[in-house]
């Protein structure tokens, strides 16, 4: 299990409070290693999964309302403290638990001035919240637009910015108008300068205020991907193993498909989208300074708009193809890399080669062409661009010789003009960036609506302690298979029995395995553990309980001690040389010059099959779980260092521990006195050891009679 949270009790004492279930284990599951409990967004984080709301408020402690209490305060020391009711007056509950009074002036000097107010996600009870509120409560937010909705502060920040920025730049043409109607023809200096000082402190704001708004966006985009990512990367490890199209290659390109979500509203996409809004305030000003003159680049907006929008009807086929194919040249990028032993062994470079440079030619072909029309939409942007120049010369020439302009308006006409067709300019990248960003936005959601292995907060269920198992009718299928890997199953395991399950290749074997543990769920049929319902059991607190090592366990790139503890942070020294004793690896440590500290390469590369597997064995057994399932966890390993592992089980049975052993070897079969045989995923034989190799043999010469 993941080790326990730091300051938890804070999440025993509101889950109690607020009469939510709590499982420590399942709640160290949901968080980041080495989670503390100091800062509101990990805070916010736990609390979401016991079912609670938190809110953050930047009002001084002391000043709150009663009828919001109990809420979380944060001293200016960096601790945490509930503060509550007490008697007439407010309290503090700190780790002890015990409640002690407090003052509202005592707040304020020695605590923060924010506090983080928790509720109820579904206060259904709660009378003192409207109807609206509880609806509101019950929804469950988006994944993407909830973090955006949240930083609305920030969001109203940079379009306030934008209209400031959008009104300082009505300053320059203004100032050149002024300069040519009245100061060269008066030859007003002091008027000059007067308007040079003004401008050059409009620019200078204008200068602020972009480094503002770039700085604001920035913040935004960097909260939103913290908080998007690790919600994607938590749905993409709660997703049901049953649950993953397209495999992990296809979930990996999925995940970066936000990339280009957050590309476009992290970038200037949004700013010149805002712009884009103020084009009014600029025609406005143009219709009062040059009058008709404005309908040069009004006329020009929608031809802009429309080459535009004819260009995306291309750009927006490409776009659709463009990410298909991007997932299937990371599917080969992915299979070849990860596969790159197998491919060289077998000299398959020239497929993968293949492959690889037909994904990459296709790729080009669709990246090309969406390029070409992006290029036909910018150069009948810039065409018109200068078209409106040229026009707004010409018409404004004649506007002045009817004396109904002047020459300072029409340079500022000009310079408007092009204010105006600015954020256009770019308007087809940004169409094409939002249609990307709309088709992978639609394949996240895709994603996010997976089904979960825990759909819902942490489960305070029953805790597995005894480790006794019994299935009743249990049947399986894999999706899209013909037939059962399981069917009909029948059996008892009880506490401290050693079981090895028997069968050829494909029988159900490592299947059975899989229910036990969690990683799927029976399509019928009944498994209790300790006399509950599997389901009842969050799923963390389970694998807990319920030990499981696969045929091929994963070695990660790391050292030899991240591997051991990644499952148990908080092992100790005594813990981690029991582990390597039961597997035979004190030895191999002692003789490795760099200990525990040994870099084992790019997925355990430096260790034999062997150590792998007694690497992998390890650090499950540092998890110290009731019910151990094996899956031939000997097969890569030597005489001797099987015989180790024979001699640890062995005595983790005679502790009390439940071990099933699925293997094809014989000596590591032989420590288990009950035998299951499967065959097609059925139960064969069921019994003790002499009796279950008596009926095989028996069953093998009347085989070979006929």
């Amino acid at each position: 299990m993941s080790g326990p949270v730091p300051d938890s009790w804070i999440l025993r004492w509101l889950a109690a409070h607020h009469g939510r279930p709590y499982s420590e284990t399942a709640l160290a599951a949901a968080l980041p290693a080495g989670a503390t409990l100091t800062e509101p967004e990990m805070l916010g984080r736990a609390l979401s999964q016991l079912g609670l709301r938190s809110r953050l408020l930047d009002d001084a402690p002391g000043s709150l309302d009663p009828v919001v209490l109990p809420c979380l305060v944060f001293a200016k020391s960096g601790d945490v403290a509930v503060l509550v009711r007490h008697g007439d007056g407010l309290g503090l509950v700190r780790k002890d638990l015990a409640a002690e009074p407090v003052t509202q002036a005592e707040l304020r000097r020695h605590f923060q001035p924010r506090a983080l107010l928790v509720t109820p996600a579904t206060p259904q009870t709660d009378t003192r919240l409207s109807p609206d509120t509880v609806a509101e409560a019950q929804a469950p937010k988006h994944w993407f637009w909830g973090p955006v909705r949240a930083n609305w502060r920030g969001w109203g920040q940079v379009i306030i910015a934008a209209f400031c920025l959008n009104l300082l730049s009505l300053a320059l043409p203004i100032f050149v108008m002024n300069v040519y109607d009245r100061v060269i023809p008066n030859l007003a200096f002091v008027t000059l300068w007067t308007l040079a000082i003004g401008v050059s402190i409009a620019l200078l704001l204008d200068m602020i205020l972009r480094a503002l708004r770039a700085g604001m966006v920035e913040t935004i985009g960097r909260r939103v991907d913290l908080q998007v990512g690790a919600e994607l990367f938590r749905h993409a490890m709660a997703l049901r193993m049953t649950q993953r199209p397209g495999g992990a290659a296809a979930l990996v390109n999925t995940i970066r498909d936000f990339e280009h979500v957050r590309e476009f509203f992290a970038s200037a996409s949004v700013i010149s989208v805002i712009d884009l809004a103020f084009v009014g305030l600029f025609i406005a000003v143009l219709f009062w300074l040059v009058g008709p003159l404005a309908l040069v680049p009004l006329c020009a907006v929608p031809v802009v708009l429309l080459i535009a929008a004819l260009a995306q009807i291309p750009m927006g086929r490409r776009a659709a193809e463009a990410q298909k194919l991007a997932t299937k040249r990371h599917g080969v990028l992915v299979e070849t890399l990860t596969g790159a032993e197998t491919i060289k062994s077998l000299g398959a470079e020239p497929v993968m080669q293949r492959e690889w440079e037909a994904a990459v030619a296709a790729s080009a072909r669709v990246s090309g062409a969406t390029r070409v029309w992006s290029n036909v939409a910018t150069s009948g942007s810039f065409a018109v661009q200068q078209a409106v120049s040229v026009i707004t010369v010409i018409w404004g020439v004649f506007l002045i010789f009817d004396g109904a302009i002047t020459i300072g308006a029409l340079i500022a006409a000009n310079i408007l003009a092009g204010r105006v067709l600015a954020p256009l300019s770019t308007i087809a990248q940004t169409i094409f960036r939002a249609q990307y960003a709309a088709k992978s936005m639609a394949a996240l959601n895709d994603f996010m609506a997976l089904p979960e292995e825990r759909p819902g907060p942490v489960r305070g269920g029953p805790q597995l302690v005894q480790g006794r198992i019994e299935m009743a009718g249990v049947s399986y299928s894999y999706p899209g298979a013909a037939q059962p890997a399981l069917s009909e199953i029948d059996l008892t395991v009880t506490p401290g029995e050693i079981v090895a399950v028997l069968g050829r290749v494909g029988s159900g074997k490592t299947t059975l395995a899989s229910l036990l543990c969690g990683l799927i769920t029976p399509a019928q049929g009944q498994i209790l553990i300790d006399g509950h319902g599997i389901g009842q059991y969050d799923p963390a607190d389970l694998r807990a309980g319920v030990g499981y090592l696969p045929q091929d366990p994963e070695v990660f790139t790391g050292s030899l001690r991240e591997n051991l503890l990644i499952g148990r942070p908080e092992a100790t020294g005594a813990e981690i040389s029991r582990a390597l004793t039961l597997v035979g690896l004190t030895r191999f440590v002692a003789e490795t010059p760099e200990g525990l500290e040994m870099d084992l390469g790019e997925r355990g590369n430096r260790l034999s099959g062997g150590q792998k597997q007694a690497l992998a064995l390890a650090r499950l057994l540092l998890r110290d779980p009731p019910v151990l399932c094996l899956d031939e966890p000997t097969n890569a390993m030597d005489q001797q260092m099987e015989a180790i592992v024979i001699s640890g089980l062995q005595g983790l049975a005679a502790e009390g521990k439940t071990i099933l052993l699925t293997t094809h070897k014989d000596t590591l079969a032989r420590i288990a006195p009950r035998y299951v045989v499967l065959d097609r995923g059925r139960k064969m034989l069921d019994g003790p050891r002499a009796q279950v190799i008596a009926e095989l043999q028996a069953a093998a010469r009347k085989k070979a009679a006929e």
